[in-house]
Parts: structure tokens; C-alpha cells; sequence
């Protein structure tokens, strides 16, 4: 009953997670769309549907071959579909008269009125049930370990279940609160039409963020403003979860279990831990899709790129928890959209994953010289201590600083130079030749500008002259920048139209550009030729 009981408050927290916004949209639209009964539809078809996916997809696709990929499509043009039909009065109109012989069925069945709407929202919510993937707490990860080893039992059943009712009822909330809403607001209910149509347009939009995972990158930018919650990482929840995994944690101090079964890997050939003795080793579990996981790869990758020639590198062990995170060329296109430059690991079969007794997305091991776990992380946060940590094994002096809680203030996203990410320019680039660039001021929010000579290559920019700039328009206290090079001449930093500061650049790694207060700001930098910029990221500290 405990298990129950914390399984319907973690789906509860879940729809209230950064986890929802990808289908936000999608369950609002339910409310707006025709027919009263249409949100209680939507929900109870994506109850089943996630609770029958969830459970049984995974043996589906054994017994079948059947790709999940092709599950996953064949669900998103259903939702591109549902986006035409509220677009477009005549399709609507159309598929009414389609639903109406299963509408008339159930009426037989249940011998009452037929509502419409109802089963409309219940293909809706089928079809969003496939699609959604909430944030693994211990409890969903726990179910996902068991449905991967096929050791589904009643209470996984019956966990499951109870996650999904919770997630539901905000979910329910949500759809009925747009539809009610329409209704009573005398100004609203005169552009219902036009409010239905808005809608079909974001449907069409959630669609194609799906059809590319696009909807991943919006997660990751959009999770920072809103904090981890999970209910049932306590005590009592986790004795009773390791009765059901039959296992419990793996102690630091031991010996770190060898890699296995592996199928596949990105970023590099196959590697051993035995092989990499000497090295300082930063397991990290993770799985593309999983947002808290998101939020941790920024302080991954720095990590990475400032200690990989120290001795110390990272093996993301992607372990899935969807069926369609199982495919490699899937998991390949987001390790490449995501900008992970360190190895990655695919234990489609969980045999890393049970070999370290994990039960979290994400979690970090840190292994020292001598193939010994040191340090044991589960979830976000901890950041200074990991990377203390990660310092103290290669003999490097500790961060001072102390890591503060999580700002809720927006700041500017992370913005790549290179050209293959580099969108946030006011000006046209071009690439792998140098250009004497000028823009046209001012730079509107989160923009980046160049002036003078720069070479734009796939990952970076190279300054080509003594008057080459970079500037940004930026929101936010801190500003950091990814250089790499040596120089004698020093970077000059200009804020708002005045001197601040000088930098030497010299050596790859994370700059500090500077620090200041928390409102829109204009910097320039005036870069020695032949320093190499990466990319800019911010902070609120």
C-alpha cells in the first residue's frame, strides 16, 4: 500500500514537472476541441494506453519485430491528424460523422446517451500515451528495470497503474480548466473557433518536435526554470523498492564492476574499465529522453572538456527507459544534438545498469586510478562536490566556491558560435573562410553579433585579425566562454560601452567573463587573433 500510495503522488508530481511540457499543449487543445467529454477522454486513453505501453512494448516488439520507431510515427502523425481536424471545421466536421458508428456502440453497451468528443479523445489520448515520457523518479525506473529484465509482476502492474491515475488527474485538470474556461469567459467563448484553430496550429508544431526530437532540446532549455520534485525519494519508499528490485545499492569503495553488455557505442570504439586503469572515470547513467538528465549534461561536458587532458574521462552509459530510446541511430542524432563530445555506452539490456545495482536516470559514479568507486551520486545536484571530487583524485585544488540553490530567474540560454549550431547570429555567416564581418546595432535579446575578421568553422570561430569582435546581448549575473588557444595579447572585455576587465587566454577551457548585476546587458570582446570561441553559457548565482 506504501509503494501504491507513493506511486500515485510520484505521477501526481510528474505532470506537475517539467516532464509536461512537451505535451501541455496537446492536452489543452483536448479542452478546446469539440465535445464536453472530449478531456475525460483524452485522459482515460492515455491512461491505458501509457500503462499498457509501458508494460508490454517492450515484449511487443520481440515477439513482433516490430520497430517501436514505427509505434512511435504511426503516433504522431495520429497527433498531426487530430491537428488538421481542429484546423480545418470541414475535416472536423468529417471525422465526427467517422466516429459516430463506435460512439453508437458504446451507447448499445452502456445503454446511455452518446457524448461527443468522447471517443475522439479517447484515439487522442492512445496516441499521447505512446509519446509521453515522464521524468524516471525511483519508482517508474524501478518499473522500467523490471519490465526490461521480464520480471513483470502484479505489483508492477498495479505501480504502474497507480502512477498513471496520478499523473492523470493534474493532466484532467489541465484540459478540463482550458475548456471550462472558454465557456464561462463571455469574451473568450466569441473566438472559440479561432482559440480551436490556435490550437490545431500547436498540435502541428508538437508534432514535428516529436517527428525530429526536437521536443528533447525544448525540454532541456525549458527545464532550468523549474526545480526536480520527486515524493517518493525517502526511506521507507526505498526499502520497500529494493524488495521489489531484489537488489540494493552498490557501496563506494569497491571494486567498479566491469562494463557489460553493451551493444553499442558513439563517440568511440569499445572500451573496458581494466584498459582505462589510471584513469579517473565518471560513469554517468542517463537516457535522452529523461529531463533531469538534460539538466545535469551542461556541468557533464564541462567537466569533460576541462579535465579530459588531466586524466579523467566520461562514459555516458545510456540505459533506455522507452523502447525507441533503444534504437542506436535514435540515441546517435540526440548524443550529436545534444553536443556530447565523451563516449557513450547503449546497455539496451540493462546489464550495466543491474551490474552497478543502479535505480536512478541520472546517476554518477566516480571511479579513481585504481578502479575503485569513490563517490556515488544520484539525481541533479551536488555539483561542487562531484566536481571537488573529480579534482581531489587527479591531485588539483579544490573549488572554494559553495553551490547555491537553483535560481528561478530566466536567463539567456546557452548559445553555440560554431556553424553547425550557431543560430543565435544577427548577421549571415558562412562557413571555413574568413569574412570581415559587420551587424547592424543594436542586438536584440540573447543575439550575438561578430565585427571584423573571423573564420566560422562547423564548431567554433577563429579570430583572423587585430580588431575582431564578439559581442552578445545578454540576461543574466555571470558569463562564462569556451575558448581555446594562447595568446600573449590579452582578450579585452567591454560591458554596456565600458572597459571592465582583461583576460589571458591561454589553454582550452571555460572562461569567467564577467560577473554583474541581474538585468540585460551588451558585451563586447575584443578577441587576440587566433583564439578559437566556442560557445557562451550564463549563470544566476
Amino acid at each position: 500500500m506504501l509503494l501504491l500510495g507513493f506511486s500515485f503522488l510520484a505521477g501526481i508530481f510528474t505532470a506537475l514537472s517539467p516532464c509536461i511540457l512537451p505535451v501541455l499543449p496537446a492536452i489543452l487543445a483536448s479542452g478546446v476541441a469539440e465535445g464536453r467529454l472530449r478531456p475525460l477522454g483524452t485522459i482515460l486513453g492515455l491512461i491505458c494506453s501509457f500503462t499498457f505501453f509501458t508494460l508490454t512494448l517492450t515484449w511487443i516488439v520481440h515477439v513482433t519485430g516490430l520497430s517501436p520507431n514505427i509505434l512511435r510515427y504511426v503516433a504522431i502523425a495520429l497527433i498531426f491528424f487530430f491537428g488538421l481536424v481542429m484546423l480545418f471545421p470541414r475535416l472536423s466536421n468529417w471525422f465526427a460523422r467517422l466516429t459516430t458508428p463506435i460512439a453508437d456502440f458504446g451507447q448499445k453497451i452502456q445503454g446511455t446517451k452518446s457524448r461527443p468528443g468522447f471517443w475522439g479523445g479517447i484515439f487522442f489520448g492512445i496516441a499521447l500515451g505512446l509519446l509521453w515520457t515522464p521524468c524516471a523518479g525511483p519508482i517508474l525506473a524501478a518499473i522500467t528495470t523490471l519490465v526490461a529484465s521480464g520480471s513483470i509482476n502484479l505489483m508492477a502492474v498495479l505501480m504502474t497503474f497507480s502512477y498513471s491515475i496520478g499523473a492523470g488527474i493534474p493532466m484532467f485538470l489541465f484540459a478540463y480548466g482550458s475548456s471550462k474556461l472558454i465557456q464561462t469567459s463571455r469574451f473568450l467563448s466569441r473566438y472559440t473557433e479561432h482559440i480551436r484553430q490556435f490550437f490545431g496550429v500547436l498540435m502541428l508544431l508538437f508534432a514535428l518536435l516529436l517527428a525530429f526530437n526536437w521536443d528533447m532540446l525544448v525540454s532541456q532549455k525549458l527545464s532550468r526554470f523549474l526545480p526536480e520534485i520527486f515524493s517518493e525519494k525517502n526511506l521507507p519508499v526505498e526499502k520497500e523498492l529494493q524488495a521489489v528490485r531484489g537488489q540494493s545499492h552498490l557501496s563506494e569503495n569497491g571494486l567498479a564492476p566491469e562494463l557489460s553488455g553493451i551493444v553499442g557505442w558513439i563517440n568511440s570504439p569499445l572500451l573496458t574499465l581494466s584498459q582505462l586503469r589510471g584513469e579517473v572515470i565518471l560513469i554517468d547513467f542517463w537516457t535522452y529522453s529523461c529531463i533531469n538528465c538534460l539538466r545535469t549534461l551542461p556541468y557533464l561536458e564541462n567537466w569533460y572538456r576541462d579535465y579530459k587532458n588531466k586524466g579523467f574521462i566520461i562514459i555516458g552509459v545510456h540505459t533506455p527507459e522507452f523502447e525507441f530510446e533503444k534504437d542506436y541511430n535514435n540515441v546517435k542524432k540526440a548524443v550529436k544534438d545534444l553536443g556530447i563530445e565523451y563516449p557513450v555506452a547503449l546497455d539496451n539490456n540493462y546489464a550495466t545498469w543491474n551490474a552497478y545495482s543502479n535505480h536512478y536516470w541520472p546517476a554518477h559514479f566516480l571511479i579513481d586510478q585504481d578502479g575503485n568507486i569513490r563517490m556515488v551520486h544520484f539525481g541533479e545536484g551536488g555539483y561542487v562536490e562531484t566536481e571537488n571530487a573529480i579534482r581531489s583524485l587527479l591531485g588539483l585544488t579544490l573549488l572554494e566556491e559553495q553551490e547555491l540553490s537553483q535560481s528561478t530567474r530566466a536567463i539567456s540560454p546557452e548559445i553555440y558560435l560554431g556553424f553547425s549550431r550557431g543560430r543565435s547570429y544577427k548577421m549571415n555567416i558562412s562557413t571555413d573562410q574568413t569574412v570581415d564581418y559587420s551587424y547592424t546595432a543594436p542586438l536584440e535579446a540573447d543575439q550575438v553579433g561578430l565585427k571584423g575578421p573571423w573564420i566560422v568553422t562547423d564548431e567554433s570561430i577563429i579570430a583572423e585579425g587585430d580588431n575582431s569582435y564578439l559581442d552578445d546581448n545578454f540576461l543574466a549575473t555571470h558569463v562564462y566562454l569556451v575558448l581555446s588557444g594562447s595568446s600573449k595579447t590579452l582578450l579585452e572585455v567591454y560591458l554596456d560601452g565600458k572597459f571592465y576587465g582583461c583576460i589571458h587566454v591561454d589553454g582550452d577551457k571555460k572562461y569567467d567573463i564577467v560577473s554583474t548585476s541581474y538585468e540585460r546587458h551588451q558585451l563586447s570582446l575584443k578577441v587576440p587573433k587566433g583564439v578559437k570561441a566556442y560557445a557562451f553559457t550564463f549563470g544566476d548565482e
